[in-house]
């Protein structure tokens, strides 16, 4: 892949200090989960105040997690191909729709691109997606090497019920049970609205909010974000608590998926990625939702590794280095033994595995929105506007939140960072999409159902 003076040398010196590659043993079973809307800091293993992920917590005490890991870009769209594909949203194409009165249309992720489930299903992996989200809809090419593809299952556990049936053979294609898999599943649950079921909901009850959360909530979301509807601190309070209440009740589902894969003799022998394709804002500035900017609470995700047993790790162990998502292709490759496809971005099996480089995975990482780019340090965080026309430079030791620009003080962190940016910006090898097609009424409607459209 053609790179720039800057970041050749960059990949040299990385390379240099690379750990020899741990022997792993046979390749393992995969299977990558993505809970899409969720925010790194709304893990209570991350220091979160309220008990919201109790199971995934006790997943991250067998695992190793990326304290300090980055989305590609604030929404679903982009997003989720970059964690499929290794590259960046810049590459594969997959930015926005193209939306006139009439109709919407979207490009494809160009069949040239070597997809993740591509890869493992060319080392021998039964594939399959299972999960909700129209973002999956076929038509957007993210299908690309997979036997079984269910982007329509509704919630955890009907995900979980065409998982095990997948596995079983249950389900019509022509992989044979029992070989190894890869399999991906995708959760919805704690995407707006926050509506969580009975079992949970009232569990961090705040109070004080006469919002009626569920009520026509297409309307309410369009009122809230226009300013027809100001929430005051009570409602913020409430609509952060129902978020944590679908989290809680996500999360007792995923438990009942890690029980059964400890009593079918999988667990031992199947390395579990858990992450997120983006974060979700509580006003921390100045609005709700996603896909809007690229703060901390929008990009900041977490990246949990659970290896196969038989790898050589620490438990539990936190990494705090600066990695980015789309890490977890060339990661998932190399613990199956398969060929690196597409992308520069770094493996992180040494790390996983006890043998870390002496040098971080990334000296910068990047996201996107259409409209903005950012790049960050270890200490300091640049928004761009795509056009040059404004930045926003914060330095995240002092100031976590974000809230205080330094672009007139710190001249020599920005320039350094616009630096890194136009380093980036060069050494960017876009793929060709897909050309664009209209996309059908029923695609159409649940996107503009999830605020991705306007309607």
């Amino acid at each position: 892949m053609r790179r720039t003076p800057l970041l050749a040398l960059a990949a040299l010196l990385l390379a240099a200090c690379q750990a020899p590659s741990p022997d792993l043993g046979p390749p393992p079973n995969v299977l990558l989960l993505v809970v899409d809307c969720l925010r790194a800091d709304r893990l209570s293993v991350n220091g979160y105040e309220r008990a919201t992920t109790p199971h995934i917590d006790a997943l991250a005490a067998e695992s190793v997690r990326f304290t300090r890991a980055i989305s590609q870009a604030s929404w679903t769209r982009p997003s989720l191909p970059t964690i499929l594909t290794g590259l960046y949203p810049s590459e594969h194409g997959l930015h926005n729709f193209d939306e006139s009165e009439d109709e919407v249309k979207s490009v494809r992720l160009g069949e040239e691109v070597t997809t993740l489930a591509e890869a493992l299903k060319g080392a021998g992996y039964r594939t399959a997606l299972i999960g909700e989200q129209f973002q999956l809809s076929p038509r957007f090419g993210l299908n690309q090497g997979f036997d079984f593809y269910k982007h329509r299952a509704s919630d955890a556990a009907n995900i979980h019920r065409n998982f095990f049936r997948w596995l079983d053979g249950e389900t019509g294609d022509d992989t044979a049970p029992g070989s190894r898999f890869f399999a991906y599943l995708h959760y919805l649950e704690i995407h707006w609205p926050y509506c969580p079921p009975p079992s949970t909901r009232g569990t961090f009850d705040a109070g004080g909010s006469d919002v009626r959360w569920c009520h026509d909530w297409r309307r309410l979301r369009s009122d809230i974000l226009e300013g027809r509807i100001e929430l005051d601190d009570g409602d913020r309070q409430a609509l952060a608590a129902r978020y944590d209440e679908e989290l809680l009740a996500l999360d007792a589902r995923l438990g009942e998926l890690f029980a059964t894969l400890r009593v079918r003799g999988l667990w031992d022998d199947t390395l579990i990625v858990l992450t997120s394709d983006h974060g979700e804002e509580f006003y921390e500035h100045g609005s709700i939702g996603h896909g809007q900017s690229l703060y901390a609470e929008l990009i900041d995700v977490p990246l949990v590794f659970k290896p196969p047993a038989r790898w050589p790790y620490e438990k539990g162990r936190a990494v705090d280095v600066l990695v980015e998502l789309r890490s977890v292709t060339p990661t998932v490759l190399e613990a199956a033994g398969a060929p690196p496809a597409g992308g520069g971005a770094p493996s992180l099996v040494s790390w996983i595995a006890g043998r870390p480089p002496s040098a971080p995975p990334a000296a910068y990482v990047v996201a996107e929105t259409p409209d903005q780019v950012v790049v960050r340090s270890d200490t300091f965080k640049l928004i761009a506007r795509r056009d040059g026309s404004a930045f926003e430079l914060f330095d995240l030791a002092a100031d976590p939140g974000e809230t205080l620009d330094l672009t007139r003080e710190r001249r020599r962190e920005l320039q350094r960072l616009r630096a890194a940016l136009e380093s980036w910006r060069e050494g960017l090898e876009p793929v060709a999409a897909a050309a664009s097609e209209e996309l059908d009424p029923e695609t159409r409607e649940g996107l503009e159902a999830l605020g991705y459209l306007d309607g």
